[in-house]
């Protein structure tokens, strides 16, 4: 089976071992192993990552781990295909849609546990409990089908709100288009938001994140494959367990965690990447546990279909049960718990 095949008819969104016998957890003997991981971009989103690698979690797994860009979902998820990289992190949706062509990708771990996108405009007024403030407004998203497009066209439709114009510009363009009075408000993410609101006087006043019926989400997720996870079993809970142990230090050791984001975004200075950090922390993105739930499934999926990324959900190509391997993360878990004691 070609990559081309299994990657027909994607469209891109943006927009990311312990082993148990008994009580007793063992010692990993993945030593020395070395392991690729592609990321869709250096991207906030993705700290865990970061704080794996500099924090030594891959390392007291018996991890060497490489760390590549792939540009975007898709390449990134090619790149596991290919067989160039182990693991890859981006939007969950390309295991499921390659699974619709005939592969047989499975997700992992959760890296974003919800949807951490923001609305910011010039207009400081809260509409977290009153969309409907947004009536005759201009707002900005990405081209369809990307994942601002998706998610607030799909926020129109649930809240049915009357006469939103979307505006859609370039990923990245957003700020200096509502700067520049192109629309009233647009649809960001970190460390987008912090610098709206410190270097352009904007405000957040939605997140999507403190929607509940929005939370959890699968927003950015650990894929790989379970030919992989067949063939290097202990790696695989490894990676798993690194990420784990990650994303519990990000919520136990803030300063440290800065200081870890700021190597990783050295233009930016402390203050913003601080401040950035916090709001994903304060909305739950990064996950507290990295086994990724049904509701989160569910709540990705949804919108997924809203912007045709899958032909059907539920199926057998997109359930849950067939994509998501909730063994790793579980005994992940389990191996944290322990080592907390």
């Amino acid at each position: 089976m070609t990559i081309a095949s299994i990657l027909k008819g994607f469209t891109v969104s943006a927009a990311l071992t312990a082993t148990l016998l008994g009580s007793t957890v063992l010692a990993v003997q993945a030593e020395d192993k070395d392991v690729r991981i592609n990321q869709a971009f250096q991207s906030l989103l993705y700290l865990p990552l970061y704080v794996a690698q500099e924090k030594g979690f891959f390392a007291e797994q018996g991890l060497k781990v490489t760390i590549a860009t792939g540009g975007g979902g898709a390449q990134s998820w090619a790149a596991v295909i290919g067989g160039s990289a182990d693991f890859s992190i981006q939007d969950p949706i390309f295991v499921p849609k390659s699974r619709e062509n005939g592969g047989d990708g499975v997700v992992v771990a959760g890296i974003q546990d919800a949807p951490t996108v923001f609305v910011i405009g010039k207009d400081a007024k809260s509409i977290q409990d009153d969309l409907t403030y947004l009536a005759g407004k201009r707002v900005i998203t990405s081209p369809e089908p990307d994942t601002t497009w998706a998610f607030m066209s799909y926020l129109i439709k649930q809240q049915k709100l009357d006469k939103v114009k979307l505006v859609n510009v370039a990923i990245g363009n957003e700020i200096p288009a509502i700067v520049s009075d192109r629309a009233d408000y647009a649809l960001a993410v970190e460390p987008q938001v912090t610098q709206s609101i410190r270097q352009n006087g904007l405000s957040s006043v939605y997140s999507f994140s403190a929607n509940k019926d929005w939370y959890p989400f699968a927003f950015s997720s650990l894929t790989t494959t379970k030919e992989y996870i067949a063939e290097n079993p202990e790696a695989a809970q490894g990676v798993v367990t690194a990420f784990e142990m990650a994303s519990r230090f990000i919520y136990k050791n803030f300063e440290e965690t800065v200081d870890v984001a700021t190597k990783y975004f050295p233009n930016l200075p402390r203050e913003i990447v601080s401040e950035a950090v916090k709001r994903e922390i304060d909305a739950k993105g990064y996950p507290e546990n990295v086994l990724v739930s049904k509701k989160a499934w569910d709540n990705n999926l949804n919108i997924a279909l809203y912007a045709k990324n899958v032909k059907a959900y539920p199926s057998e190509a997109t359930s849950y049960e067939n994509n998501v391997n909730v063994e790793l993360a579980t005994k992940a878990k389990a191996a944290a718990d322990e080592k907390m004691k």
